[in-house]
């Protein structure tokens, strides 16, 4: 299954109306759309979902027996999963039965899957001893419900922050395009130049750090505060990249109102010799790293950071392309 759904349906206004008679899921009653449901508790809200609304839900899939093979919220690290309410697709579908559930309300319904992946096609995709069961079955929460109004200036904000990000994305292009042409058009005289220029650069910066077993300079400039940086810390970052003549190749730290880079260590995207050396700053701090190609890009060149650590936080998605990554 690629991605679970993004939208939901609106439907009926009664909680769950039943058809009576014999169900074919003992305990479950049949819904007038053809679900099976079991209501397994009532909540305190008093209010459904909205056509262009959201609700916040924990939500598992089930075998028709019961078994859950997938907890949605566990996937995708949401302890709330976020559902948009849109038009349902089918009669039955189960964004029908979400439709008629308040907040606190708990719930189990089965489905046809094959109305499910003939409706959504790129939603439910399973491994194929799930892949073709007759029913679904979904084990549902209602956390908490937002009205199309809230969803509305949610969306309106997101999009405004985008348009401001994309405006500066433009703009650092166009700071840094002629930077960077500057600095490719210098890479092949450098790598001639390279091994004779470490001793002079380290002289005039008055590097005193030894290189470590990598052969990578680590000098700290100004010591940081609180816990140190480890694995699975979201790090936030201003740095200028420069080759050991001085020429700029790189930098976050030009224009007004940029973010700084934010990367999570760890994750392998970043050039090691740049993870490894920030794993030694604290929030706060200022260090200059020397790196030799086999810890940077391994392109006979030898790089230099100036980073400043803005800000250390606890897990999180990597979320952002930047300097140190692998292939710039």
């Amino acid at each position: 299954m690629k991605n679970f759904l993004i939208a939901l349906g609106a439907a009926g206004t009664i909680l769950f109306a039943s058809c009576g008679g014999h169900s074919r899921f003992p305990g479950y009653d049949e819904a007038e759309n053809g679900t099976y449901f079991k209501l397994l508790k009532k909540g305190d809200g008093t209010v459904t979902v909205d056509t262009g609304g959201a609700v916040f839900v924990k939500i598992k899939f089930m075998t028709a027996k019961d078994s859950v093979f997938l907890d949605i919220n566990e996937r995708t690290h949401a302890v709330s999963y976020p559902m948009r309410v849109d038009k349902s697709s089918f009669k039955g579908d189960f964004l029908d039965m979400f439709t008629r559930l308040h907040v606190g309300d708990s719930a189990t319904f089965f489905i046809s899957l094959d109305s499910l992946k003939a409706h959504y096609k790129d939603e439910f995709k399973f491994e194929p001893r799930y892949d073709t069961m007759k029913y679904l079955g979904f084990a549902v929460k209602i956390d908490s419900i937002y009205p199309r109004t809230k969803v509305q200036e949610l969306r309106s904000k997101a999009e405004a922050e985008q348009k401001v990000q994309q405006e500066m994305m433009a703009k650092q292009q166009a700071v840094m395009q002629p930077i960077q042409e500057k600095a490719k058009a210098l890479e092949p005289m450098l790598k001639k130049k390279d091994a004779t220029l470490l001793k002079p650069y380290l002289a005039a910066n008055k590097i005193t750090a030894k290189p470590d077993e990598n052969g990578v300079y680590y000098q700290e400039i100004l010591a940081g505060t609180g816990p140190g940086i480890t694995q699975g810390n979201v790090v936030s970052v201003r740095y200028v990249g420069k080759y050991l003549d001085g020429t700029m190749f790189d930098t976050n730290t030009l224009i007004d109102g940029q973010e700084p880079m934010t990367f999570q260590m760890g994750d392998g995207r970043l050039i090691p010799g740049f993870t490894n050396a920030v794993a030694k700053m604290k929030k706060g701090g200022k260090s200059t790293f020397i790196l030799p190609s086999k810890m940077g890009y391994n392109d006979s060149l030898t790089r230099v950071f100036d980073v400043e650590v803005i800000d250390v936080k606890e897990g999180g998605p990597i979320q952002q392309q930047g300097p140190g990554q692998r292939g710039n």
